[in-house]
C-alpha cells in the first residue's frame, strides 16, 4: 500500500512524497533508513481504474525478451555481492520497456518498505507470473537467488521456442484459410458481378455451377454489409466464446484429436511441462506444488486436469506415472521415464532428458507440418480456380462461339 508522507532530515529540509510498504510500520521503518523524522504519515487510497493506463499497460506488456536480460542481469549483479534494491536500480535505469521499469522501481520502493522480493514480485500478477514468483521465493529460501534467476532465463527462453512453434503450428494454416475466404468475398462481392454480367445479357442457357455463382454474387453485391458485420460477428463471438471456461475447455479437447497437428501438440505440451516442472523442483520446491503451479502455466485444460489428478494420486501415496497411464495422450516412453526417475530419485534428470527430445521432435513435426499444408492449400486454391473457369469462362466461350 502506498502512503504520503512528510518528513525532516537532518540538515532540516522538509521532503514529502509517496512511499510503498506493506503496513504503516514498515513505513516508518522505511523513512527511518532514509535518514528522516517523520511529521506526517497518510495512507493513500488504491488508484482507480483507468481506461488510458490500462490500454497503456497492455501495449508496454513486457516480452519474453525483457525477462530474460532482467533475470540475466539481476543474477549477474546479485552474484557480484551488489544489494538487490542497488541491483534494480541499475536494471531499471537501462531498461527499454517503460512499463517494465516503472514496475521494477515501484517493486524497489516495496522491497524498501519490508517487504521480501518474492512478496513484492506477488503485488503484480500482471506482470509476474506465479511461476516466477514461486523460482524466486525458493531461491531466497535456499540463498541461490542468483543461480534461480539464471534458471528462470533460461526457462524462458525455452518456454518462448516452445510457443513459437505452437503458434506455428496453430496460426499458419488458419491465416491462409482466412485469407482465403476474405478473398473469394473480394472477388465474388466486386469482381464477379461484372463479368457475370456478360452471360445475363446473353439469354443463353447457363450449367447450374453459373447460375448458383450468378445468385451468390448478386446476393454479396446486395447484401455486402450484412455478410461483412455477420463475419466479423462470428469472429468476435468466436473468441469471446473462447475465453470462456466452456469454450477454452471445448477448444482444447478438440485441438488434441485433430490428425497431424495432435502429435505436434502432444509433443510442445510434453515439452512445456516438463521443462517447468524440472526447474521447479531443481529449485527446491515439493513435487505437489511445482505440479500445481505448471498446471497453471501449461496452456491446455486437458493437460491441466491431467497435473491436477495427479497433484492428489500423490497426495494419497501414489506416483506421477500410475496418472499418466491412464491417458493415451501421454506417450508411454513418457511415462516410463517419469517412472524410471521417481524410483531412482533422478526425476529432474529424467524431466530434462524428456524435454531435449520432445522439443526436437516438435521443432522437426512443425517444419514437416508446414511442408506438408503448403501442397495442400495449393491444391484447394486449384480447385477454386477451376470451379470459377468452369462457372464463368466456359460459359463466355460458348457464347461468343455461338455468335460467329
Amino acid at each position: 500500500m502506498k502512503f504520503y508522507f512528510k518528513g525532516r532530515t537532518k540538515t532540516g529540509e522538509i521532503q514529502e512524497g509517496l512511499v510503498n510498504a506493506l503496513n504503516e510500520s514498515y513505513a516508518l521503518n522505511a523513512l527511518a533508513k532514509k535518514g528522516l523524522v517523520v511529521l506526517k504519515l497518510e495512507k493513500r487510497e488504491t488508484e482507480k481504474f483507468s481506461p488510458i493506463a490500462f490500454l497503456w499497460k497492455i501495449w508496454e506488456r513486457p516480452s519474453a525478451k525483457d525477462f530474460v536480460i532482467f533475470s540475466r542481469q539481476l543474477a549477474v549483479l546479485i552474484d557480484s555481492k551488489v544489494s538487490l534494491l542497488a541491483a534494480l536500480a541499475t536494471i531499471s535505469e537501462q531498461m527499454e520497456n517503460r512499463f517494465f521499469a516503472l514496475r521494477v522501481r515501484s517493486i524497489m520502493s516495496d522491497v524498501d518498505g519490508g517487504l521480501s522480493f518474492s512478496e513484492a514480485l506477488e503485488k503484480y500478477p500482471d506482470t509476474f507470473s506465479k511461476f516466477y514468483v514461486n523460482m524466486v521465493k525458493a531461491g531466497e529460501t535456499s540463498g541461490n537467488l542468483n543461480k534461480v534467476l539464471n534458471d528462470l532465463a533460461n526457462n524462458i527462453e525455452k518456454n518462448y521456442e516452445l510457443t513459437s512453434k505452437l503458434r506455428g503450428a496453430m496460426y499458419y494454416p488458419g491465416f491462409i484459410f482466412s485469407a482465403m475466404i476474405v478473398v473469394g468475398f473480394l472477388v465474388m462481392t466486386f469482381v464477379m458481378p461484372k463479368l457475370l454480367e456478360i452471360l445475363k445479357e446473353s439469354k443463353a442457357t447457363l450449367p447450374i455451377q453459373t447460375r448458383i455463382l450468378i445468385f451468390v454474387s448478386d446476393f454479396l453485391a446486395s447484401y455486402w454489409w450484412a455478410v461483412g458485420l455477420a463475419m466479423i460477428g462470428a469472429v468476435v463471438g468466436m473468441v469471446y466464446y473462447l475465453r470462456t471456461e466452456d469454450g477454452k475447455n471445448g477448444f482444447d479437447h478438440f485441438v488434441l484429436k485433430v490428425p497431424v497437428i495432435k502429435k505436434i501438440l502432444n509433443n510442445i505440451y510434453v515439452a512445456r511441462f516438463t521443462e517447468n516442472f524440472s526447474v521447479l523442483i531443481q529449485s527446491g520446491l515439493p513435487v505437489t506444488t511445482a505440479l500445481l503451479i505448471t498446471s497453471d502455466v501449461i496452456g491446455n485444460e486437458v493437460y491441466r486436469k491431467i497435473l491436477r489428478e495427479a497433484v492428489e494420486a500423490i497426495k494419497k501415496g501414489d506416483n506421477i506415472a500410475k496418472v499418466f497411464v491412464r491417458y493415451e495422450i501421454i506417450p508411454p516412453i513418457v511415462t516410463q521415464m517419469i517412472s524410471v526417475g521417481e524410483n531412482t530419485g533422478r526425476l529432474d534428470y529424467m524431466m530434462s532428458k524428456i524435454t531435449s527430445f520432445y522439443s526436437n521432435e516438435a521443432d522437426r513435426m512443425t517444419r514437416n507440418f508446414s511442408t506438408l499444408v503448403e501442397p495442400v492449400i495449393m491444391v484447394i486454391l486449384a480447385i477454386g480456380v477451376g470451379i470459377l473457369v468452369s462457372a464463368v469462362l466456359l460459359p463466355i466461350y460458348q457464347v461468343a462461339t455461338s455468335i460467329k
